[in-house]
């Protein structure tokens, strides 16, 4: 078995290889259209959006993730063929089909709930303004026509995955980290990760859920499902709703039902994976590394 030392090594560098291959091809398609821009005296806030909007610019994003996706599985950086795909790769065809149908339900549960959390408490524009006016602006350009949708809802939930569960979680795992720090720990990686504090603080819960059905599965394909699915209903919709200023006010009762009712699908959820994937060998504590399929 590796050390922990060179475990974390490779996490490093596996971690540091995704970050350079994806700034170095979004970075070079970048170049032309901030150029233009700095010629043009654009603002930096109108150079960002412009890049954004960019076929382009989007294009070379897809390529990237198809990279780290094809460069990860085919050098075996993370475990994705079907023998290797743990306890949810196993079951039989109906119970897989079933599987994945519950981490869409879940991924309806995090959006729901985050939602109305949000409202209960407080609208998120009015905690953060600047957060959300920046995320409007950048996903709304980014997450626009067909490249945007490819990038955005399914290439970059898988290559997430891969990085956030795949490699960080899974590495922490190993180096025998009890499941209860090294879950929260990779969910915190991977929220702050995303940029803004909003994000940071919105994410956590979502990575946390994804990295719990990692362990309990050792399968990546409930943490992709519930990201695509969870990307498409944050992005997709929004797309073909025209904004009105003048919108109902959704009374506190409604929120805090459906703050309700979600829970109790991502509840639900979650309790049908403990279920469908009880430890193989009782006895064993939690962080050992028996719970983990053979290299």
């Amino acid at each position: 078995m590796m050390s922990k030392g060179k475990e974390l090594w490779r996490a490093i560098k596996l971690f540091l290889l995704y970050s350079i291959i994806e700034t170095v091809i979004t970075g070079f398609a970048g170049i032309p259209i901030v150029f233009h821009g700095l010629m043009m005296h654009m603002s930096r806030e109108a150079i960002e959006e412009r890049v954004l909007q960019s076929n382009y610019y989007k294009l070379s994003d897809c390529i990237a993730c198809l990279l780290i996706i094809i460069l990860f599985i085919n050098n075996r950086y993370v475990k994705m063929s079907l023998e290797r795909m743990g306890r949810i790769a196993r079951m039989k065809r109906t119970t897989l089909w079933t599987s994945i149908g519950i981490a869409a339900m879940i991924s309806v549960g995090c959006v729901l709930s985050s939602v109305s959390f949000w409202e209960i408490i407080g609208s998120c524009e009015s905690l953060f303004p600047e957060d959300m006016e920046e995320l409007d602006r950048v996903y709304g350009a980014a997450s626009k026509g067909i490249l945007g949708i490819l990038a955005g809802v399914i290439l970059a939930p898988i290559t997430e995955e891969i990085i956030f569960r795949g490699v960080v979680l899974r590495s922490m795992l190993k180096m025998r980290w009890h499941p209860w720090v090294a879950i929260p720990l990779s969910a915190l990686i991977f929220s702050f990760i995303h940029g803004t504090t909003y994000q940071t603080i919105d994410i956590l819960p979502f990575g946390i859920i994804v990295g719990w059905l990692y362990w309990r599965t050792k399968s990546l394909l409930p943490g992709i499902v519930i990201h695509i699915a969870n990307n498409f209903i944050a992005f997709v919709p929004p797309q073909f709703v025209e904004s009105n200023d003048d919108d109902t006010e959704v009374s506190m009762k409604v929120w805090i039902i459906m703050f309700g009712i979600s829970i109790a699908l991502m509840a639900y959820g979650i309790n049908w994976y403990r279920k469908k994937t009880q430890p193989q060998y009782k006895g064993i504590s939690l962080g050992e590394s028996q719970n983990y399929p053979k290299e």
